[in-house]
């Protein structure tokens, strides 16, 4: 069997017991299944391959902000990904997964001068424009270089999309895109500089999008707004529609590819452009788990705590978002439920993984399996309360590899040294 199961009575990824992973690797470790992520590419790919015309397919585009290491990038550009980067730290890691420039868009949103110019030298797809400065940076530093950078714009639809408040991108309120007069003024402003070409329009309303029906109105915005450009006599040529889709947490509905394909080929597909996507979460999210150690049962009136080795510092979305993540025994499943507090042992009363959770006995030194973790666990992971990073594992059938060795103390001070007159 591929990915996360049970095979008498001990949970797997793929043909690996995980406590041999924990026997090897220590805990906490993040373990991903390649056959997952495997899986969810060419879910997403199918969709699109029956309702879009062949010359019209996306460019799905991954957006590493979710799991950027480069084992994982490498096993997406083998598939045939693109890459969407926030960051200069994702295009050097994507270049080093073996992505080349053509395949490759920015859309951070607020691009610094080294990062502007480590795009051009590597000669990506097209820069994602966020403001009117970002934009007189992008051609001023492409000038120096020599070079005509393409530029998309991202429209602000005020549409609401995703899950938690922090993850909706969409609404005027938010910091991210612009409306669609003042992409109307960008898009001429750009006609006249020397090193820019605009080329098209983005929009991203969110992450965790669930309902189809969500992203309709973002696509007609987006629509009229090129049929305005034309109008105008600008080109377009190119659309980056987002990406949003979401994975299982806990009992969310999961969006229907199919009506949602069909929404690009409705709205979208007779606009003839380019079409590119940014897929992040839909890709690792469920491919991925932390596996986990328990430290202590801790009793007291009016809580049991378990107490694992794993803490905010490993993942922090339960802390930031409130986010919920299945937690289950590696072993032992069809033990009596008993009603926990799942905490870490970092020094914060946030440090928490879920309240009042029935879980099934868990017993001091026995493994949990915190799931759902691939996606903004390690990426997002510090080094609060100067605990080590922790390793990440990627298992593919038989096949089983370190992709990232746990830190160690030394590695805790790297770079950090005391002055000459404090000694």
């Amino acid at each position: 069997m591929e990915g996360f199961h049970r095979k008498n009575g001990v949970l797997h990824v793929d043909n690996i017991p995980l406590p041999e992973i924990a026997k090897t690797a220590g805990t906490p470790t993040y373990v991903y299944s390649a056959s997952i992520i495997r899986q969810q590419f060419s879910a997403l790919r199918e969709s699109f391959s029956k309702f879009l015309p062949a010359d019209r397919q996306p460019l799905l585009c991954y957006a590493c902000k979710a799991n950027s290491n480069i084992a994982i990038l490498k096993l997406l550009q083998g598939l045939g990904a693109g890459l969407e980067i926030v960051s200069e730290g994702e295009l050097y890691r994507g270049a080093k997964a073996g992505f080349t420039g053509d395949k490759i868009i920015s859309t951070s949103f607020g691009k610094e001068e080294e990062e502007i110019k480590a795009c051009l030298s590597a000669n990506i797809h097209q820069f994602n424009i966020e403001s009117p400065d970002e934009l007189a940076h992008v051609n001023r530093y492409a000038g120096e270089s020599g070079k005509v950078a393409k530029v998309l714009f991202r429209l602000n639809p005020d549409v609401q999309g995703g899950g938690h408040s922090k993850i909706q991108t969409g609404k005027k309120t938010h910091k991210f895109g612009n409306s669609a007069t003042r992409i109307l003024e960008l898009y001429k402003i750009a006609t006249e500089m020397e090193n820019v070409e605009p080329v098209g329009v983005s929009v991203h309303i969110g992450s965790q999008v669930s309902t189809v029906s969500a992203f309709k109105p973002a696509f007609e915005r987006l629509a009229e707004l090129v049929q305005t450009l034309r109008e105008q006599g600008h080109k377009v040529t190119r659309l980056d529609i987002g990406g949003g889709f979401p994975i299982v947490y806990k009992d969310e509905d999961l969006l229907d590819l199919d009506a949602y394909a069909r929404w690009v080929n409705d709205i979208i597909v007779p606009l003839d452009t380019e079409i590119q996507m940014e897929p992040g979460r839909y890709m690792v999210g469920n491919a991925g788990i932390l596996l986990t150690e328990t430290l202590y049962i801790k009793k007291t009136q009016v809580r049991n705590f378990l107490v694992l080795d794993a803490a905010m510092n490993d993942l922090m979305r339960p802390a930031l978002y409130d986010a919920w993540h299945g937690i289950e025994p590696v072993s032992n499943a069809d033990r009596t439920p008993v009603t926990y507090d799942v905490v870490g042992p970092v020094c914060e009363s946030g440090d928490i993984f879920a309240a009042n959770r029935d879980i099934p006995e868990i017993r001091e030194g026995e493994l949990v399996a915190i799931r759902s973790a691939g996606a903004y666990g390690f990426s997002m992971a510090s080094n609060y309360n100067s605990r080590p990073l922790p390793a990440e594992i990627m298992v593919d059938g038989d096949n089983v590899a370190t992709i990232r060795e746990r830190q160690t103390m030394p590695d805790l001070i790297k770079g950090e040294s005391i002055p000459d007159w404090l000694k």
